[in-house]
């Protein structure tokens, strides 16, 4: 669902979409930045602009679904509890965020992907990993979900993670970069 308008002045159509991720949101606690489809005048939906523009300038809109099935609650709360402790949304927040998804499935399916990859760095390191670690681990994760890896890289800004364990997340995590769309 989004919003269709025409700038008369400059003779252009656009449909803007919002989709923000569930969990994206809630990092704005990390202040990290965003990526941005825009839209061009005389371009295909395919070949939006991608911008980045700071977490704190989005604001979220309403949920898009009253209700999900119990598999994607399922799916959710494993989510949730993979990330629980670098990521401070509670599960209420966390399920109401993925409600406000255009495709829910879709996003589960990106934050599975990246839970996977976070839980084999994370047995990788073995027990008692330090938390600042994997803070780092989660933000190039989730940095990396939306842009390519040396982008993400680049603005992840790790202090912690040496080059090897980057390496070893970025391997773990192979998927291509979905950006957000945001509504203007």
């Amino acid at each position: 669902m989004g919003t269709n308008w025409i700038d008369k002045k400059h003779k252009m159509k656009c449909n803007i979409k919002l989709k923000i991720s569930p969990l994206t949101f809630a990092c704005l606690f990390f202040s990290l930045l965003l990526a941005i489809a825009a839209c061009k005048p005389g371009t295909r939906n395919d070949e939006q602009e991608t911008k980045t523009i700071n977490a704190n300038d989005i604001s979220l809109g309403p949920p898009r679904h009253d209700t999900l099935s119990s598999q994607q609650l399922k799916k959710i709360k494993k989510i949730h509890e993979t990330f629980a402790e670098v990521n401070p949304a509670s599960l209420e927040e966390t399920i109401t965020n993925f409600k406000r998804d255009l495709n829910p499935d879709n996003e589960i399916s990106v934050w599975l992907s990246m839970a996977a990859a976070y839980e084999k760095f994370i047995l990788l390191k073995g027990q008692n990993v330090d938390l600042k670690i994997k803070e780092e681990a989660f933000k190039l994760i989730l940095m990396r979900s939306m842009m390519p890896e040396e982008e993400a890289k680049a603005k992840s800004d790790l202090k912690i993670l040496s080059h090897k364990d980057v390496q070893i997340i970025l391997n773990y995590y192979n998927q291509a970069p979905k950006p957000i769309t945001v509504e203007k």
